[in-house]
């Protein structure tokens, strides 16, 4: 998950002259708590830069959390993720359609429903749940994730875009990452990874092709993917970097359709995609062997209401956006065969708290019938749909710091009606560079 504000405030000086009086006026500079990062401008700098097109990203998101119920051993975990971003776009600095794009981060602790692996759980969780509390939990690494060269041609009607990409980023991933705590709601939901396609934070090398299609809709595009698989996205390749191994493990493709609407106050996106491999894959509870695997995707995002000022316009800064997922796939051979997510965020609903979000959001996860099949002859009965509620409330004190009181209620545990739900308490930070 990426997280950046690249928005900052230029500091400038005026100087006028009328005869000999020469009167110097001379905005003062941000204070700590009101400019928008941590360490600053850089004298101004940091805003040429981005106007000209580079710019500099470092963020830290760090999350304790601690489950409350539930019959499983209760734990409390830390971890974080500490991110550098550059992008630069040619086209404002050289006048050249491309855009070049590099991030390297420190993973730090294991979320609190990896941290145990001897509890032995779907997914590699202890908890034996569906989806991942913390968007930001992984391996504990320091690695390079993506880094990519974007070419377009023929006026930007198309692009080409290779590298080390993080290819579950292109295809199904949501922009809701600024406030869900979630992986599933902050991302990509659990049901996409089983095909073995790159995701952040471990970028694997591929190819993507992007089309306009304005020509026969305004805000119409397509684009279509190419890129390594994997079998463990960690290892051997631990810093990013090992590239040789990332080509003996097969190939992924991806395919999608979308549609940006052209409306500025109450913007929308739309798109559905198709994601394949010819990757070995078996059936836990009959043992036949396949021969490849596919999920397909539908994505909604939308802004459906804005304020309106004492000025009678509409406050754009503030209001509710929402977002819906559904991801399928064949459930003889994955662990997840449908899940659909739902949530929003509501920006500027207490009056003199313009910035701060509260978000909620609802994640139904299915499993696999041959899963559920297996788990039957082994325990006696099957396994259905889990349930994760999510609520939180983003406080910022500054731009560049926030403060995210967060809980989650996950209900029949990884489709199990007999056991307990899980409550979970959390609390994120995300601290501006």
């Amino acid at each position: 998950m990426v997280v950046f504000s690249p928005n900052a405030s230029a500091v400038s000086n005026h100087k006028d002259t009328e005869g000999d009086i020469t009167p110097v006026v001379q905005t003062a500079e941000p204070s700590l708590w009101s400019q928008p990062y941590l360490f600053g401008d850089w004298d101004g700098e940091r805003t040429k830069l981005a106007n000209e097109g580079v710019i500099f990203a470092f963020n830290n998101i760090g999350d304790f959390q601690t489950d409350v119920t539930g019959n499983q051993t209760h734990n409390a975990t830390y971890d974080g993720r500490f991110r550098g971003i550059v992008d630069i776009n040619f086209k404002k600095l050289a006048d050249v359609d491309g855009e070049f794009f590099f991030t390297a981060l420190w993973q730090y602790g294991r979320n609190n429903t990896g941290q145990y692996p001897a509890g032995g759980g779907a997914f590699g969780n202890p908890y034996h749940v569906n989806t991942f509390t913390s968007s930001v939990g992984g391996e504990e690494s320091e690695r390079i994730d993506q880094i990519w060269y974007q070419q377009g041609f023929a006026d930007n009607m198309f692009k080409v875009k290779f590298g080390q990409i993080a290819m579950s980023s292109e295809f199904g991933a949501t922009d809701f990452y600024d406030v869900f705590v979630n992986d599933e709601l902050a991302y990509a939901p659990d049901a996409l990874y089983n095909i073995r396609q790159s995701f952040s934070p471990a970028g694997k090398p591929g190819v993507v092709l992007w089309g306009d299609l304005s020509d026969l809709t305004k805000g119409l595009y397509v684009k279509a993917a190419v890129g390594t698989a994997y079998v463990d996205p960690y290892r051997p390749d631990s810093n990013g970097v090992y590239y040789r191994d990332d080509f003996n493990h097969g190939m992924t493709a991806a395919f999608e359709i979308g549609y940006l609407e052209q409306n500025a106050a109450y913007p929308g996106t739309y798109k559905a995609g198709l994601n394949g491999n010819q990757l070995s894959y078996m059936n836990p509870y009959t043992g036949e062997l396949y021969r490849g695997d596919y999920n397909a995707y539908g994505v909604v995002e939308k802004t459906v209401y804005h304020p309106t000022g004492v000025d009678g316009k509409l406050q754009t800064a503030k209001g509710l956006d929402l977002v819906s997922e559904f991801i399928g796939a064949p459930g003889d051979r994955n662990p997840l065969q449908y899940e659909i997510t739902f949530g929003g965020r509501y920006t500027g609903a207490i009056p003199g708290r313009d910035a701060d979000k509260i978000d909620f959001g609802i994640i139904y996860s299915d499993i696999g019938t041959a899963y559920s099949s297996a788990y039957r002859t082994a325990f006696g009965h099957g396994l259905g749909g889990e349930t994760t509620l999510e609520l939180g409330y983003q406080y910022n004190p500054t731009p560049w710091l926030a403060i995210q009181p967060d809980i989650q209620d996950i209900i029949n545990p990884q489709g199990d009606s007999t056991r307990d739900e899980i409550l979970i308490l959390g609390v994120r930070t995300i601290v501006q560079f």
